[in-house]
């Protein structure tokens, strides 16, 4: 959900900064804020549809639109800022102040790649810092719709944001002075990116990424591994937990069961804990038997893997724990157990 409405900030902003004003009175005002509202429910559509065409999503929230109009707003707010527009309302912004703000925008969601093509980023704005009027250099800006940083951007962002400005210095060798920065929609506030080239660094790590016959080493940690989408064909992870050097977390956990009984109907559903045997993703059966509700999307992942050919082992994902029962809902993951001992030689 955060990804969608992200998304639909980004696009909106996009369509607005390409805005057609042929023909238009300088002086007209009044049209920002129907038109910015316009765009954005369009895109909210837009990824309403993407959202729902996902076999693995999670619940919609449709009051999340009143956080991303705020989110464009802000976004909105931050260019006029970069174009030296005072601050003011949106229904005040004539159509000659808007022309003025088209101006300084060089290039809006850009695809940047390295010479060798081994490299690409996707650019949300590439803005002229405008100093007393006058040009003096580039601004490679990142919108960020997330939480804004405390104090100092994070150094994974840190990162991110140079790489894009430095592939944009490796594609324009005579640049002006060019500098990289995160603008926060949510409080308005920008960060900027400084350090040195990181590019020798990526390239490093394209080629770690080459496929291998065999895949990389696991590198199991409560940090690494709480948030991984890959769990169900990682059997590092499971090891890890089998071993004690992974927590099984306390209100949500994962899990590789066997399904031992289950009503379509109800939802209810009653599960055994099949730890490893060795570090290959093999399984044993256990006396650890544990009842479960499941609902929405995880409700309808089960019934289309207990109606198919399964062997019944299944990765549970963000099951919530209540007592002795667990909860699984649009929130969680119902998967096939299928670890990847083996990854694709070429």
């Amino acid at each position: 959900m955060p990804a969608s409405m992200g998304n639909a900030i980004h696009n909106s902003v996009e369509d607005l900064c390409n805005l057609e004003l042929t023909g238009k009175n300088d002086e007209e005002t009044g049209w920002l804020p129907s038109t910015a509202k316009t765009v954005l429910d369009q895109h909210w559509q837009i990824e309403h549809d993407l959202f729902f065409e996902t076999p693995r999503h999670p619940r919609w929230k449709p009051e999340l639109i009143t956080k991303a109009h705020n989110g464009l707003v802000g976004a909105l707010n931050i260019l006029f800022m970069k174009a030296h527009i005072p601050p003011t309302q949106l229904s005040q912004i004539s159509i000659g102040t808007w022309r003025e703000l088209q101006e300084i925008v060089l290039a809006n969601e850009s695809t940047l790649s390295s010479e060798c093509g081994r490299l690409i980023g996707r650019l949300d704005l590439l803005i002229s810092d405008i100093q007393d009027g006058k040009s003096v250099g580039w601004i490679v800006a990142d919108l960020k719709t997330g939480n804004p940083p405390k104090v100092h951007l994070n150094e994974k962002v840190s990162r991110q944001l140079r790489f894009y400005r430095d592939l944009l210095k490796q594609n324009n060798p005579d640049h002006p002075p060019v500098h990289a920065e995160g603008w926060y929609s949510a409080n308005q506030t920008v960060h900027r990116a400084d350090g040195p080239s990181i590019l020798d660094d990526a390239f490093e790590a394209w080629g770690g990424m080459k496929p291998t016959e065999e895949p990389l080493q696991g590198t199991p940690s409560n940090t690494a591994c709480a948030f991984c989408e890959w769990k169900a064909w990682c059997p590092t992870w499971w090891v890890a937990r089998r071993d004690g050097e992974l927590s099984p977390g306390s209100r949500f956990r994962d899990e590789v069961v066997r399904l031992v009984r289950f009503d379509e109907e109800s939802g209810a559903a009653l599960f055994e804990r099949t730890p490893p045997v060795g570090d290959d993703g093999e399984l044993s059966g256990s006396d650890h038997r544990f009842g479960a509700i499941l609902r929405g999307q995880a409700l309808e992942q089960l019934r289309a893997l207990a109606s198919s050919d399964s062997d019944g082992v299944l990765f549970l994902g963000s099951a919530r724990v209540d007592g002795k029962i667990m909860h699984l809902g649009d929130w969680s993951e119902v998967l096939p157990w299928s670890p990847m001992l083996r990854s694709a030689s070429q």
